[in-house]
């Protein structure tokens, strides 16, 4: 779980965290500790900023400021280390942006990449969640990266950049249809769930729907024009594209190994916790059944991790003892 800890504080000094992986954050602020995560993250980083750091700043001043940040935002424990968080906070403000929100005159990219460092050569990258601007969410299946604007306001497409594989589920918008783009092939959909499979090393693209209605072209023509239980596998060395009837459901069997939690109640994030785990639940308070938030636990969580999360985001108390899980607190 360190390691898991340790990348996602590289990806938020990075300024690559989703809404959902902030929250997280946040409740490991809360919560306190995780000091060598941390120093961690912080020399993964560093080498990125190392020629962007500002020898004006007085370090005194940014100290002060980053306590008073932090305490304003969350009760944070009195054993926190400054030093180190004073230093995530420099990265920070050399990027502009974070959750500490200490530079506000931004100037956004038009394009963010999701997932741009590579991994180590002995270990793959961890699957991923991210929501985007519209409210559209993705899977990112390992080893996989997407690319998209900040924003989706003003533009008459919605459009995305994949390599790897991941699972779609669209917003429906019939004025601003949602665009993939992966290599030479280019799928359309105005709100629906799909997979779609296109590593770089077989230079194959593999569309699979879920739900709704897709099409998929590439730069002269249209390949096919999918519905639910449909795959579409289009390779460079094959000129002309094969249509299949498939069974969705194995396709996107991968996904099932992540808790995606996305504007979900209280209750119903128990069902899939005892689902997950193989706990029984008690709520002592039925109020605090209608909490609703958004969190993602990928497939390296353990149940520790997502109890102290969702009860960090959502005020209440999980407590889990002779695989009872029981559940406590004011509502909302």
């Amino acid at each position: 779980m360190e390691n898991h800890i340790k990348q996602l504080f590289v990806n938020f000094i990075l300024n690559r965290c989703s809404l959902a992986e902030i929250e997280q954050v946040k409740a490991l602020v809360k919560a306190g500790g995780y000091e060598e995560e941390w120093r961690q993250a912080l020399e993964a980083t560093e080498q990125d900023f190392a020629n962007a750091a500002n020898p004006n700043i007085d370090e005194a001043k940014l100290l002060e400021k980053i306590k008073k940040a932090i305490e304003d935002k969350v009760p944070v424990k009195k054993h926190w280390n400054w030093t180190w968080i004073a230093a995530a906070a420099m990265l920070l403000l050399v990027l502009g942006a974070g959750l500490f929100q200490l530079k506000k005159d931004v100037e956004q990219k038009d394009v963010v990449a999701i997932k741009k460092a590579k991994p180590a050569p002995t270990e793959k990258e961890a699957h991923k969640w991210v929501k985007l601007p519209d409210g559209s969410s993705v899977q990112l299946n390992q080893d996989s990266y997407l690319e998209y604007a900040d924003s989706f306001e003003g533009k008459a497409l919605r459009e995305v950049r994949l390599i790897g594989e991941a699972y779609f589920d669209i917003k429906h918008d019939a004025r601003h249809p949602f665009v993939i783009h992966t290599g030479k092939i280019k799928t359309t959909v105005l709100g629906t769930a799909f997979n779609i499979s296109a590593y770089h090393a077989n230079d194959a693209v593999t569309v699979t729907v879920t739900r709704g209605k897709v099409k998929v072209e590439d730069e002269k023509r249209t390949l096919a024009i999918l519905i639910p239980n449909q795959q579409l596998s289009w390779n460079t060395k094959s000129p002309e594209p094969i249509k299949a009837k498939v069974n969705a459901a194995e396709v996107v069997e991968w996904k099932k190994h992540d808790l995606i939690m996305d504007d979900i109640t209280l209750a119903e994030a128990a069902e899939m916790i005892a689902e997950r785990y193989g706990v029984k639940v008690h709520f002592n308070n039925e109020k605090t059944k209608s909490c609703r938030f958004t969190a993602a636990f990928l497939n390296r969580n353990d149940i520790t991790q997502v109890l102290s999360v969702v009860g960090d985001i959502t005020g209440a108390t999980l407590t889990l003892k002779n695989n009872q899980l029981t559940i406590d607190g004011p509502g909302c």
